[in-house]
């Protein structure tokens, strides 16, 4: 059997998994706990596990995933919570810096959100109230692993001995002590998950830093560099900025990218795109002289997906001075065209 925890990154979502495992050992035989995220490492695992049973931990579960499980509508438990609270959590303990850890808890935000809409879901919030022993008879009864209340309590209580709670502090520490800029990645990517997921509020525009995005240099250096200054556009044809290798929920969306130009750039081309192993959108832009442009780009994201959202800038031919900055990509969830507005549409053009 296999059984699935998906949360954003936080001891919440640990504890759940430890939970689950205890739970299903006595009654269904040795369970393997595995951290993955696609169907393909799914498939993978079960061909090499020699358990009779699989505990999927996800916490980034790419769209193919998440539609096969909101189409199986077999029951999961899903942990969710503040945002900030799951970027604190791999900054202190997974050791990310800060552009990680945005990247990392603003695509479990974009699972997270079509994951907790699906019929099989328990979804367990951070800040619900609830005592763990009433979540773990929650979750035992929603996976159909019965267990009485005694052995709850105990697994509960041996949890706890061994380091494994639900508790989280608030999440006024998780960005206390953040620089101006830091402020502003972070916030920029995840404050409009949060009014959205724990305020009830519609999305709101998400927007995207250059500290999360990578500078493709003619020399490429060891390690990718931020795209916190601006990248010399001499040499070959590349893709001069990229990133930032976000999730975002299926849908359509609006990304309006703002480039900055050097005067020596008046005169070459450059394409503006979106990809995620496959190009969604792109235009072509320009600069006259010394300018700043925004892009405007329109596409639309499905369950398929199996790559992250990338934004990417590329010359057109081969340039032989100037520089290009990147000031920040903003993306707006655009409102789904309803079936009678398409058939009334489809209508009037057959007339």
């Amino acid at each position: 059997m296999v059984l699935f925890s998906i949360g954003m990154p936080s001891r919440l979502a640990e504890w759940c998994d430890m939970l689950i495992a205890r739970l299903a050992e006595p009654r269904l035989g040795t369970v393997e706990r595995v951290a993955l995220n696609t169907l393909d490492d799914i498939a993978v695992a079960v061909v090499k596990t020699r358990a009779p049973n699989l505990l999927v931990c996800s916490r980034q579960p790419v769209g193919r995933l998440q539609s096969e499980i909101v189409q199986s509508t077999r029951p999961f438990v899903v942990s969710v919570g503040d945002p900030r609270i799951a970027l604190a959590d791999l900054v202190e303990r997974a050791g990310y810096d800060i552009a990680t850890a945005t990247r990392g808890a603003a695509s479990s935000c974009a699972a997270m959100l079509n994951l907790i809409k699906a019929p099989g879901a328990l979804v367990i919030a951070i800040d619900d109230g609830r005592d763990p022993t009433t979540v773990a008879a929650q979750i035992a009864g929603h996976l159909d692993l019965p267990a009485s209340g005694v052995e709850i309590a105990e697994i509960v209580a041996e949890l706890a001995a061994a380091g494994f709670t639900p508790h989280f502090q608030g999440e006024d520490r998780a960005t206390s002590g953040l620089g101006e800029r830091d402020q502003a990645v972070v916030n920029g990517a995840l404050l409009p998950y949060v009014s959205h997921m724990m305020l009830r509020q519609d999305l709101k525009p998400l927007v995207w830093e250059p500290e999360l995005f990578f500078i493709n240099e003619n020399a490429p250096a060891p390690q990718p560099a931020a795209a916190t200054r601006p990248v010399d556009v001499t040499g070959r044809v590349r893709h001069l900025v990229y990133g930032p290798f976000i999730d975002l929920p299926p849908g359509p969306w609006s990304a309006n990218v703002v480039l900055g130009f050097s005067p020596e750039t008046a005169g070459t081309g450059f394409v503006v795109e979106v990809f995620t192993g496959r190009q969604l959108a792109h235009t072509r832009i320009e600069a006259a002289a010394e300018q700043i442009i925004e892009a405007d780009l329109h596409f639309v994201l499905d369950h398929t997906e199996t790559q992250p959202v990338q934004i990417r800038v590329a010359n057109e031919r081969a340039a032989f001075d100037g520089r290009l900055a990147l000031g920040c990509v903003t993306l707006t969830p655009q409102a789904t065209i309803s079936s009678d507005t398409r058939e009334r549409l489809a209508t009037i053009l057959r007339k």
